[in-house]
């Protein structure tokens, strides 16, 4: 699994080395994070921004279709199975924020809240936000666990320098041990004669 590359490395991968526009301007948010046939996608906050927008143009989330959100964002790199998965989980916060919208509204009616409007707004806000939030913890598990892969990678070259150090100094003692027993020897032959 590839560490989060930017995606003119995996574009440059995937193409034969060729780079033929998949780093178009404003798309260096693209981020795969595997080489398999369906890779997954690390949705940036720009990316998402993207798709968000194209949603909006062409209706909603319930009007919008992978294919045709795909044409709308011009982002190449992404597939469709990218785009379908987070278009279902989109409708699904969006669903998710329309249930707890609804029951808030009836408390906020009788408080005087917010127009339909303005709930909307705030519903698309809030799962924009919640989509946010999830993409910055999972940065961070990400980092975290390249830190954890930089420790272990060192933590073996450490123990692989120990190993060598022991082995020498066994080696060494085995050489001056067997030098004692020559030395002996020779003192031994010395006081026969």
């Amino acid at each position: 699994m590839y560490s989060a590359l930017a995606i003119q490395d995996l574009a440059a991968e995937a193409n034969g080395g060729l780079l033929d526009g998949t780093n178009l301007p404003g798309d260096g948010c693209l981020v795969l994070t595997s080489s398999d046939p369906k890779p997954r996608l690390r949705w940036t906050a720009e990316l998402h921004d993207r798709f968000v927008d194209a949603v909006a143009q062409l209706g909603g989330p319930e009007k919008a279709t992978p294919k045709t959100i795909m044409r709308t964002m011009g982002v190449k790199g992404l597939t469709l199975y990218h785009l379908k998965s987070h278009l279902q989980k989109y409708r699904m916060g969006r669903q998710a924020s329309k249930e707890l919208t609804e029951s808030s509204k009836e408390e906020s009616h009788d408080a005087g809240g917010l127009s339909s409007a303005d709930a909307l707004l705030n519903d698309g806000y809030q799962v924009t936000e919640a989509l946010r939030a999830q993409m910055e913890v999972q940065r961070r598990l990400h980092q975290q666990l390249q830190v954890q892969r930089h420790l272990d990678i060192r933590l073996d070259a450490q123990g692989r320098y120990l190993q060598s150090i022991l082995e020498n100094a066994c080696k060494l003692m085995e050489d001056q041990s067997a030098l004692v027993d020559v030395t002996r020897n020779d003192f031994s032959a010395l006081a026969i004669i």
